[in-house]
């Protein structure tokens, strides 16, 4: 009953933080609001776990998301697939400029900082770390710290570089609320039901992240049938950004930052320089090709998945491209980074290095 109230009190206060963020009208501002107050509550000492509450509220977000998946969203993914694949890769890869600043400058061994700089998700690169022999925890840190300064970086950017989308995003967040009958309200316990049970199954599958990918392609499917689902209430987005703000502070746990405080300080450096670059590679990508800007830069980034398809929906950015991005970079990490380690060590091996 404690752990209850608790949860309670650090939702209820970081929801306050969202509200006054978005009043203040910075960029995302439910989710960043969210992250710096749960984050107070972690460095006072607070244990906060909302595993189960985030898992289902990926699955309310992964549904929602797949909602966008028009027929017509879909034709123009395909014909974009090879320049997402090439963007995919080359964010990937281009993480492994910064390896020298792990191991130089926060003492790591060459394996965890491979797996500390490549942005390929906490969760999978903690896992693929664990089976390498590095340390899964420095991994998770090093991880954590790239999502946060990624969340609180790109809208900023985002209203830099591209100032349109985020007047777009204002005026459709003013524009009005959709009204339910209860038809439609129970088309939206049936979705939300079918997204948990999938994501239940998924589980026990190969996908990543099953809470949400698995609700994803549901309703993706959905979609390319001829029903007409309703959308998800828009109340629904803003209850996702306070929790993946919350689960997102709540990592930011005091003793262990103390302890590698170097390893924070070179995480934000590298993070702040692949974004930089990510930046720059995002936006020449969108001088020769057809793509939209704004969807190349939240695409391109070295953010979560979850993290960076909510900021690109509050943001006015096409969220089906933003989430191919991410879901092709995960593909694709879950596919080669493990044997990519492997023959990389044993030329590191052969070089006299210590992998």
């Amino acid at each position: 009953m404690v752990t209850f109230w608790k949860i309670l009190l650090v939702l209820t206060a970081a929801g306050g933080g969202g509200a006054l963020a978005t009043a203040a009208h910075i960029p995302l501002g439910w989710l960043i609001g969210a992250l710096l107050v749960s984050t107070g509550f972690t460095l006072a000492g607070m244990t906060i776990r909302i595993d189960r509450i985030r898992a289902y509220g990926l699955v309310v977000l992964g549904l929602s998301l797949g909602q966008s998946f028009t027929p017509e969203i879909m034709a123009q993914l395909i014909a974009y697939l090879p320049l997402i694949l090439a963007c995919g890769l080359f964010t990937l890869l281009s993480g492994l400029l910064f390896t020298g600043l792990f191991t130089k400058g926060a003492e790591l061994d060459a394996s965890t900082a491979f797996f500390c700089t490549i942005p390929g998700g906490v969760v999978l690169m903690a896992v693929q770390a664990q089976r390498a022999g590095a340390s899964e925890a420095h991994v998770v840190l090093a991880q954590t710290v790239r999502l946060g300064v990624v969340v609180l970086s790109y809208p900023v950017l985002l209203h830099v570089f591209l100032p349109d989308h985020t007047r777009d995003a204002v005026a459709a967040a003013v524009g009005g609320t959709q009204a339910y009958t209860p038809a439609d309200l129970l088309w939206v316990a049936l979705l939300l039901a079918g997204g948990v049970g999938v994501a239940h199954l998924a589980r026990r599958s190969f996908l990543p992240n099953p809470w949400m990918i698995a609700p994803c392609l549901f309703a993706i499917a959905l979609q390319q049938t001829d029903l007409d689902p309703v959308t998800l209430p828009h109340w629904i987005v803003t209850v996702c950004q306070i929790i993946l703000g919350v689960s997102l502070g709540a990592r930011m746990v005091p003793d262990f930052l103390r302890r590698s405080l170097r390893l924070v300080v070179v995480s934000a450096v590298s993070t702040l320089c692949l974004t930089v670059l990510l930046v720059l590679a995002a936006l020449a990508m969108a001088r020769i090709s057809t793509m939209d800007e704004a969807a190349l830069l939240f695409g391109m980034s070295p953010g979560g998945m979850p993290e960076m398809t909510v900021a690109a929906r509050a943001m006015g950015v096409s969220v089906p491209l933003v989430l191919s991005f991410h879901l092709t970079r995960i593909l694709l990490a879950n596919l080669m980074l493990e044997p990519f380690w492997h023959i990389l060590s044993r030329l590191l091996a052969r070089c006299g290095a210590k992998p």
